[in-house]
């Protein structure tokens, strides 16, 4: 798997050509242990344990950090430096801050489908909390224009809180509750695409929080009882007499037992029975809370039959009963090594972990201890053979470059996404593929992309993807002018979407200069022609988005870019901030004094694997011609930029891609 991952690595060129050249003599990562250490849970003995493997073991169980983070733990022993990371309810956090939401809810209601809604309006003439009505033309179009507002207002506040919450792994005192509140979302995959209510979504968040290190029965039945998986595996709608198999299904699949292990079709039609009545208050207004009910009058009480057990079971009779099978501790054990260690794993060595967490009565820190302290995990097919994910791959760039918010630039969302993880949003109900998938010649590039952004941001003002509304829908003010929609764009001085007159809109759109919109910084350069905008046929468009209702009573096409809009009034923008580095002051820190020098400490702070003997010579090379000199000198007002290309280089090159 090693010699496998780098080659793939290898094989995939970056977009530097100095370093594309082919992979030369390959040097030893400095902390692995020997070969004999694989598959062995013996603890790592005080004199085995050094700097290497501090920062692997910071690594793995959180995200990273500076020589300063990784000194620490190397200072202790390695009992000591385990327990800091896994005991980590000792450690103060209180300092981190909370969500702050932006109001997105500024009439009392939240976001529920339409078709829910159409009764209540009429009776009461109002929708969402706003009047449902207007004169003609598109006499209902109030109603559809506050449910796209809550619609994409609830995707854009979750993009605040995805920010939120990978600032929160940057600067956590807790790297591992992070790191593993992360496995655990990934672990019981649930969407906002689906839930549509970023509160519960971080509710959700929070219990993998609060239970991440504890004990599985309890995180289980935490989880089963949130009402964002209420919602996500349909067990909402899990009743007596009509079951829904759905989370029946998932909670044996992919949360406990794994596919097809030990469990059948009847087992999963009759433990659905028994998880009916497990249900949730409904959510329609901010006075309402959603909260678990366990609903006597909704659950069946008949005798159930399944995993070898009959009875009149209920759903915590129900994850009892799962978790007594022998499949269990193997998978929850086998899952938790493969994302902390390494996807190979033995049957022996599964068998062997799968023990600590039975004997620890499915208590998770035993087996993270076990884990952390063994021969196994500091051995060479385990030290740095794991493709980072993007989420742990940008925040563990920060984290080493020592910095303490999350910079604007690059946006943080936009980056994961585009390598393959959004936060919130797991792709489906197994979660990220992760691995190999990672990695490929596109994911790469962007990769290296991030690095330049990071380092050589350019000057500002910067883009704000957050406020961009979306391809298809910007020519809507111009394609109905019967409407009279006023178009706006955001200006990023006044935080908010300013109207602009239909020519000069027009002219922004189309790309003309001196289109009379001085003093507004718009969210990003004007498209050129084919790219970007979509320029809807008129015809087509009123065929197939207009006249969707009898008489043109509302437009949805109207809708959605008035969502648009006024979602991005209601939702808080990110801060567009460059990151604040100094990589003169952080050399002269370390007392560099060479070319060489300054590559090989890039390498120690940043890379879990050395860089090959070639490419380290091209990135050494590369920085002496970019200072005319071996030696550094710290007068020199190009050293900065000299020092942040050298740098790009180290992150874009494929031994980065490993932790």
């Amino acid at each position: 798997m090693r010699n496998g991952t780098r080659f793939l690595l290898t094989a995939c060129l970056f977009a530097c050509p100095a370093l594309a050249s082919a992979a030369g003599p390959k040097a030893a990562p400095t902390g692995a242990g020997p070969a004999s250490w694989a598959n062995d849970l013996t603890p790592i003995a005080a004199k085995e344990w050094n700097y290497a493997r501090a920062a692997h073991l910071l690594e793995r169980a959180g995200f990273g950090g500076t020589p300063e983070e990784v000194q620490k733990l190397a200072a202790m022993t390695p009992e000591k430096a385990v327990d800091y990371l896994v005991e980590y309810q000792a450690i103060d956090d209180s300092k981190l801050p909370a969500f702050v939401p932006s109001g997105i809810y500024p009439n009392g209601h939240k976001l529920v489908p339409l078709d829910q809604i159409v009764l209540g309006a009429l009776l009461t003439g109002k929708a969402y909390g706003v009047k449902a009505t207007q004169k003609p033309p598109l006499r209902y179009q109030p109603t559809v224009n506050e449910f796209y507002t809550l619609l994409i207002s609830e995707h854009s506040e979750m993009r605040r809180a995805s920010q939120w919450w990978a600032e929160r792994m940057l600067v956590t005192p807790r790297p591992l509750q992070e790191k593993l509140t992360l496995f655990w979302h990934d672990h019981f995959a649930t969407s906002q695409e689906k839930i549509l209510n970023y509160e519960l979504m971080l509710a959700h968040i929070e219990t993998m929080r609060k239970h991440g290190n504890g004990n599985f029965r309890a995180l289980l039945v935490a989880v089963a009882q949130d009402p964002a998986m209420l919602i996500w595996l349909d067990n909402r709608e899990n009743v007596k007499g009509k079951p829904n198999e759905n989370f029946a299904r998932e909670v044996m699949e992919l949360f406990t037992m794994g596919e097809g292990k030990g469990y059948t079709e009847k087992d999963i039609r009759e433990m659905a029975r028994a998880f009916t009545g497990w249900t949730t208050t409904p959510e329609a207004t901010v006075k309402q809370k959603a909260k678990f009910i366990d609903s006597p009058n909704l659950h069946d009480k008949g005798i159930k039959e399944f995993l070898g057990q009959k009875g009149n079971f209920n759903g915590y009779d129900a994850i009892d009963i799962i978790l007594k099978q022998p499949a269990t501790p193997r998978f929850v054990s086998r899952k938790l090594y493969r994302y902390f260690v390494r996807e190979d794993l033995s049957p022996e060595l599964n068998d062997k972990l799968a023990k600590v967490l039975l004997k620890s009565k499915y208590d998770v820190k035993p087996l993270l201890k076990t884990i952390f302290l063994s021969r196994d995990f500091y051995s060479e097919p385990s030290y740095g053979t794991q493709i980072k994910a993007p989420v742990p791959f940008v925040i563990s760039t920060y984290r080493k470059l020592g910095l303490r918010a999350i910079p604007g630039v690059p946006d943080c969302t936009e980056t994961t996404t585009a390598l393959g993880q959004l936060l919130f949003f797991p792709p489906n109900v197994a979660g990220w593929p992760g691995g190999r998938s990672w990695i490929n010649p596109a994911t790469l590039l962007v990769r290296g992309n991030f690095a330049q952004t990071l380092l050589f941001p350019g000057p500002g003002p910067y883009p704000t993807p957050d406020k961009i509304v979306a391809d298809g829908y910007r020519r809507i003010p111009l394609t109905f002018p019967e409407y009279k929609i006023q178009p706006r764009v955001w200006d990023q001085k006044k935080g908010r979407m300013e109207p602009v007159s239909l020519r000069a809109y027009d002219h922004y759109l189309s790309g003309v200069k001196g289109s009379g919109m001085k003093g507004k910084v718009m969210e990003k350069a004007p498209p050129k022609k084919g790219e970007g905008v979509m320029v809807p046929d008129t015809k087509m468009t009123k065929s197939k988005m207009s006249k969707v209702a009898n008489a043109e009573d509302y437009n949805l096409a109207v809708g959605v870019y008035t969502g648009f809009v006024e979602a991005y009034n209601r939702v808080k923008p990110i801060p567009r901030t460059p990151a604040e580095l100094n990589l003169v002051a952080m050399t002269r820190a370390a007392k560099v004094t060479t070319a060489e020098g300054a590559v090989d400490y890039f390498g120690r702070r940043f890379l879990s694997v050395p860089l090959h003997a070639d490419r380290r010579a091209a990135v050494v090379q590369f920085l002496r011609d970019e200072l005319k000199s071996g030696t550094i000198d710290y007068k020199s007002k190009d050293l900065e930029v000299a020092l942040r290309r050298a740098l790009h280089l180290v992150l874009s090159a494929p031994e980065y891609q490993l932790g």
